[in-house]
């Protein structure tokens, strides 16, 4: 295939040189520029056109800059607009923008001389937490402006050229802590702690969705979705925040939506890294008692865990309980004792369900385990001696051991 497509490249590129020395012997004008799609084509870029890129990214920063002051400014005006509909719906689209230009007047909103309507107080709050992290309540004006007066320059500098490297590494260990705390279930600490993290540096996505996290654990649903969102916002091909806001649907028994928000996750997890991803989508098709979907999903999940060299005992747990709804009880049987073979027990009670209907059928699960394993000794050891079963061992040692013990009293009798 190469050698063809090489073959082809030889021959359009002859042809096409013929053409053009046809071309250039009729018109007696050499021709040099064969256009920009021909560059792009034969990844041709010269020192102008680099140059010319660099500026036209400049202008396009520039315009995206200007258009974003200019929407600032608009919306900003309408903070004071008569009718209060038009207000709040500003404070929301402000929180949107997110630009630190509206912290001041978004701040004015909640002066109590305005007597403002409280939706509009609560929009301008949501846009202020959203834009500085910080939460004083919309009731206590004079708490964000002493903090505004106090950090407003190095707030304005920070977003202008971003965190210096104290406040990354700051950031980096802050986030650290909060990991090591949600990993402890400390979920109103570890939220202290991002929420100190993103303060320190708001540029890294992941310290938006940790926090997210935080705030999953401890049953708030839709605040933790905000932040997962905005962690889409900072960067969208993330697919962790996706999965996260499908956690927060599931756990609001919204199945349809956190099948959406997982099949998304899917979509931008391109290094298939989230084996997990595929075992939330199975677990929403087990709410629904869908076995064969869940089924589908769950087998991808463990395919994902084996290439990575993990084993979760949770997953095959799942995948015993689908068996089991697929009457497929053999199967579930294999899946409780792969949980074994990890180090954990199974649910007594669903173990000894599906012994029972095993047995019902004819079958007993045991004995046949007990024979696989004979058979993949002697496969493994052709000249070796069939070694007993442990159980049966004991059997037999107890049976000499009373042997024994009735010669010795019949002696004794003698």
């Amino acid at each position: 295939m190469v050698m063809l497509r090489k073959g082809l490249c030889i021959v359009s590129f002859s042809l096409a040189s013929l053409s053009l020395y046809s071309h250039c012997a009729a018109e007696e004008k050499p021709v040099f520029d064969q256009g920009e799609k021909y560059d792009f084509d034969h990844n041709i870029v010269t020192k102008d056109r680099k140059e010319d890129d660099k500026e036209r990214t400049k202008k396009a920063a520039k315009a995206k800059s200007e258009k974003l002051a200019q929407a600032v400014a608009y919306h900003v005006k309408n903070l004071k607009d008569a009718d209060a509909d038009v207000r709040q719906s500003s404070c929301e689209m402000l929180a949107a923008l997110g630009s630190p230009e509206a912290v001041e007047p978004l701040i004015d909103v909640l002066r109590p001389e305005r007597k403002e309507h409280i939706n509009v107080m609560l929009s301008a709050h949501g846009a202020l937490v959203k834009i500085t992290n910080q939460n004083f309540g919309y009731k206590n004006y004079d708490m964000w402006m002493s903090w505004w007066r106090k950090n407003k320059v190095e707030f304005l500098a920070k977003a202008e050229t971003g965190a210096d490297e104290t406040s990354k590494l700051a950031a980096q260990a802050a986030n650290t802590i909060g990991l090591e705390l949600l990993r402890r279930s400390e979920h109103r600490q570890a939220q202290a702690q991002f929420l100190n993290a993103i303060d320190k540096d708001p540029s890294v996505p992941d310290y938006r969705n940790n926090l997210g996290l935080s705030l999953l654990e401890q049953g708030r649903y839709l605040d933790a979705m905000e932040y997962f969102k905005e962690t889409i916002g900072l960067d969208s091909s993330l697919p962790q925040p996706y999965m996260n806001i499908g956690r927060c649907y599931s756990r609001m028994d919204r199945t349809i939506e956190a099948q959406n928000w997982y099949k998304q996750a899917i979509e931008h997890d391109k290094e298939s890294r989230l084996w997990d991803l595929p075992w939330m989508i199975g677990k929403e098709y087990m709410r629904r008692a869908e076995w064969p979907m869940a089924k589908e999903y769950i087998d991808q999940s463990i395919t994902k865990m084996n290439k990575r060299g993990l084993r979760d005992p949770r997953v095959y747990n799942d995948l015993a309980i689908t068996h089991f709804g697929l009457d497929q009880f053999h199967s579930a049987w294999r899946d409780l004792m792969d949980i074994r073979t990890l180090g954990y027990e199974p649910n007594p009670e669903f173990l000894a369900k599906v012994k029972k209907l095993l047995l019902d059928e004819g079958i007993d699960p045991e004995a046949e385990d007990k024979a696989a394993r004979l058979a993949a000794h002697q496969q493994a050891n052709p000249d070796a001696e069939t070694p007993r079963d442990p159980a049966d061992q004991e059997s037999a040692e107890d049976a000499k051991a009373l042997e024994a013990a009735k010669n010795e009293m019949g002696g004794g009798g003698r």
